[in-house]
């Protein structure tokens, strides 16, 4: 099977993502119908939490492992010290979600019975995300893609089983979840087959991958609180059942994140090939392609406004129609992100990470400042309102850093 997936790697990579992305919305979906709604917003609460932690593990493991790997001279010994540096790090921040419980908020004071389920599905989650990107990273695509079926087809019986059991708490769908994880945790360890050879490089290994790691860690950790502090604000200023109708409306949208992926995977790398030519030739390019896809999804961002009430009940069932506003937002806030696309993919051509970090900064002190007064007067509309002006503030603060190198992409 393996031999016969090989010949088709090119769509198997696409495959591969909607496989991941599809389980992960299928999931959510399942237990926005499972879980009650104060519950619902505990965990994505804890998901949030685990994107965090993966990021920043990310930073220093997988992101450097993306970029050294070939010109390694010692592959196996390389990849070998990855994923016990991996597992290391992984220990360390997971160690950490007992003392998380034990901080005095109303929203995690009375979950202190989710350690021992969050601390195993929180292993499960940064393990899995670091086997995938290493084989991707690998050009193992066959390896990947058998990886995350093994993980769909955990999860969706897990989540299927407690959708026909009816109502469930907290505590044992997340044993189920993690449970879940255990099989492609053993297929990827068989896969990656780990050693303790080649120790002697490992010092060079770990410096070079400290050195690269650290501004690649404040990166993650600006952009993912420049990205999310609305979203854990409205859960400690309104509760959890605020954040977890404002989480299902984002993994609605979500499935439009898989879009954006893949049209930044392919029009970056085209993108920076013609600017290596020409600026205008680049410029071009980008308002091409983005006009292109202009339709689309504008049509599918306007049916989601429309029917915004029947969308929320549809994902989530009754109990979050009240939310059906929150899709309009979003679909607002998506609109903003996909125009402001062509700068965010010429801001990374042209190689600006400096600008890309001060620019997720920017939103993120923004937030900071913001957060309360906007949630405090107006609630969740209050948090949409922040994403969308933190959004215009990172597009303008960009365009104007394009502006200085004279890259005009509307001229």
């Amino acid at each position: 099977m393996r031999n016969l997936l090989n010949h088709f790697k090119a769509p198997l990579i696409l495959l591969d993502q909607a496989v991941f992305s599809g389980t992960s919305f299928l999931v959510t979906i399942l237990l926005a119908r499972t879980l009650s709604l104060e519950d619902f917003g505990v965990y994505a609460g804890l998901v949030l939490v685990l994107y965090l932690i993966t990021s920043l593990i990310s930073a220093f493991v997988v992101q450097p492992l993306q970029v050294n790997l070939p010109s390694s001279f010692y592959k196996i010994d390389y990849l070998s010290f990855t994923f016990w540096f991996q597992l290391a790090l992984s220990t360390f921040l997971i160690t950490w979600i007992p003392l998380l419980l034990m901080l005095p908020f109303d929203l995690i004071a009375q979950h202190k019975d989710l350690a021992l389920p969050a601390i195993l599905i929180s292993a499960g989650f940064v393990m899995h995300d670091y086997y995938r990107k290493r084989f991707l990273a690998e050009d193992r695509v066959t390896d990947t893609f058998l990886l995350d079926l093994q993980l769909m087809a955990a999860h969706l019986l897990a989540a299927g089983y407690l959708l026909i059991a009816g109502s469930a708490s907290l505590v044992p769908v997340l044993f189920l979840l993690a449970l879940g994880y255990l099989p492609s945790f053993l297929t990827g360890l068989i896969f990656s087959k780990p050693t303790w050879s080649g120790i002697e490089h490992w010092p060079g290994f770990l410096k070079l991958h400290l050195n690269e790691g650290k501004w690649l860690f404040y990166t993650a950790l600006v952009q993912w609180w420049g990205g999310n502090l609305f979203v854990v604000a409205s859960g400690f200023f309104l509760g959890a059942a605020a954040l977890g109708a404002l989480r299902l409306v984002q993994s609605v949208f979500g499935v439009l994140n898989v879009l954006f992926q893949t049209f930044e995977n392919y029009v970056l790398p085209q993108t920076a090939s013609r600017l290596h030519k020409s600026m205008d030739e680049g410029r071009r390019f980008l308002w091409k392609i983005g006009g292109q896809s202009l339709f689309a999804v504008s049509l599918l961002l306007l049916i989601l406004f429309i029917f915004s009430d029947f969308i929320i009940v549809l994902a989530g069932g009754e109990q979050f129609r009240e939310y059906g506003f929150l899709v309009k937002g979003m679909a607002l806030l998506y609109a903003l992100i996909f125009t402001g696309y062509p700068i965010r993919i010429a801001i990374r051509a042209l190689v600006m990470n400096k600008i890309f970090f001060k620019g997720y900064l920017l939103t993120f002190l923004f937030g900071l400042l913001s957060s309360y007064l906007l949630l405090s007067f107006f609630q969740l509309t209050g948090a949409i309102a922040g994403l969308i002006f933190s959004q215009l503030i990172l597009l303008i603060y960009w365009q104007s850093e394009l502006q200085k190198k004279h890259f005009l992409l509307w001229k």
